[in-house]
């Protein structure tokens, strides 16, 4: 370990990520590393063959600058580089054991945590990521001009806490340090999308636009939706825009939605659901499954 001490320093690494730094960094990578340290390099002046540089920058090892028309590079955060092993190279992730991965999820969210704590709520409010329903994120897909690539979902790739499927995000646009700029996803027409977004929904997975991503998570994995519980900001980031309504006449109090709502807003009551819209983040994914059409969204 002792020669890592400079990179453990250097990246600031926990004591639960010191013992697996040989699975999360390659030697090649650990030689850019410290080639780079804290400043940002060209690639003449890393002095590394291209392909070592390449692989670096699609592992998220290092990231890229623009600085006066040339590319440099500086090195990535470790949580940055866990994200991607965790999304992207599932294989060498779960070389770390399962406890030791839980540990490390732990730490990876309580970071994350601490950087939306620094920040005001009208820091974090202004330009919200925003929770749609199905209908609302399809028509966004087809009036943005924006390239879109489906990638893992790295909330649901690091914390492993249910069987959803992962394959399910999106990512938008193609410039530096992007996902698909590093090599990573496969590009979608408009109709590939908007089938991925049906196929998220039946799912029960909650659709958040975000500013470069469309994300289709689940409220157990979601960082977003997890941070939000913890820092009191539900409804205001991500923002809601909808809130669920029980047509009484319709409802036949079967629970489709009971077990549906990834929320918990419904409960059965003695003839119809009960629904604390407190809990209601308007994603929608109970009305589609209602067989009597009996929820719908308000428009908040």
């Amino acid at each position: 370990m002792q020669k890592y001490d400079e990179i453990i320093k250097l990246l600031k690494v926990p004591e639960i990520v010191k013992p697996f730094l040989n699975i999360i960094y390659t030697e090649d990578d650990l030689e850019i590393v410290a080639a780079i340290k804290e400043g940002t390099l060209s690639a003449a002046d890393i002095e590394v063959s291209i392909e070592m540089l390449n692989s670096a920058y699609k592992d998220s090892v290092v990231d890229k600058i623009l600085d006066n028309d040339l590319i440099k590079y500086k090195v990535s955060p470790l949580t940055v580089r866990l994200d991607n092993l965790a999304s992207f190279q599932k294989e060498q992730w779960h070389k770390i054991d399962a406890e030791a991965r839980k540990k490390i999820a732990d730490w990876l969210f309580s970071e994350y945590l601490e950087g939306k704590k620094v920040k005001s709520v009208k820091e974090l409010t202004e330009n919200a990521s925003k929770i749609v329903p199905l209908n609302i994120v399809i028509d966004f897909v087809k009036e943005v001009n924006r390239d879109i690539y489906v990638i893992p979902c790295d909330c649901k790739a690091i914390t492993e806490d249910c069987n959803s499927d992962k394959n399910v995000c999106m990512s938008m646009g193609s410039g530096l340090n992007t996902s698909s700029d590093r090599g990573h996803g496969t590009k979608l027409d408009t109709e590939a999308a908007v089938e991925l977004l049906k196929h998220a929904d039946k799912e029960g997975l909650i659709h958040t636009i975000e500013e470069n991503a469309i994300c289709n998570c689940c409220s157990c994995c979601c960082y977003p939706l997890r941070a939000s519980k913890e820092l009191g900001l539900k409804g205001k980031w991500p923002a809601v825009s909808y809130v669920i309504e029980v047509a009484g006449d319709s409802c036949v109090n079967c629970g489709i939605c009971v077990k549906r709502c990834p929320q918990n807003v419904f409960s059965k009551g003695e003839k119809i659901v009960k629904a604390d819209i407190s809990k209601c983040v308007g994603c929608g994914v109970c009305v589609s499954i209602c067989p009597k059409k009996a929820l719908h969204l308000e428009k908040l």
